[in-house]
């Protein structure tokens, strides 16, 4: 029988906790490999949804970049038309639900934003862009949200 990824993910941290953690004799060891452990329990968390989580978000960026296409429609620039071309390249829907496929995608898609912030970012100064000022603040508020749920206080020290 073969053991679902969360059973695999449950074993290797038993295991760990079982195998190495009474071969750490110092207390200055024992407390270094508790973060390790609390990792643990991050990915087993966020496994469960992650399908979700990627099929959600690259459904949020294509609707950001939706409204980024509507703004450049309201720019007559060249590099606005450029924009707008890129935008016209966007990758494909994931064909499946795998999460290497939704990753692959959700990457394309903020590779695409990243791609147009020349043009997003003076939006809110510069009055020949201004039909992206809006837009502008919708992208900083989703990355801003999306980086604040994936934010894990342990590593930010």
């Amino acid at each position: 029988m073969r053991p679902y990824p969360e059973e695999v993910f449950l074993a290797l941290q038993r295991g760990v906790a079982t195998h190495f953690f009474p071969e750490l004799t110092s207390s200055y060891a024992q407390a270094q490999f508790m973060p390790t452990q609390m990792l643990f329990g991050i990915a087993l968390r966020d496994f469960d949804t992650a399908a979700q989580d990627l099929t959600d978000a690259n459904r949020e960026l294509r609707a950001l970049l939706a409204d980024i296409d509507a703004g450049l429609a309201g720019i007559d620039r060249a590099d606005a038309r450029e924009g707008r071309a890129r935008v016209a390249r966007l990758p494909e829907r994931a064909a499946d639900i795998r999460l290497t496929s939704l990753r692959t995608e959700y990457d394309g898609l903020r590779q695409a934003i990243c791609d147009l912030a020349p043009l997003i970012e003076p939006a809110a100064d510069e009055r020949a862009l201004a039909p992206l000022a809006p837009v502008r603040e919708s992208v900083y508020a989703w990355f801003s949200a999306d980086a604040r749920k994936r934010s894990i206080p342990l590593l930010n020290n």
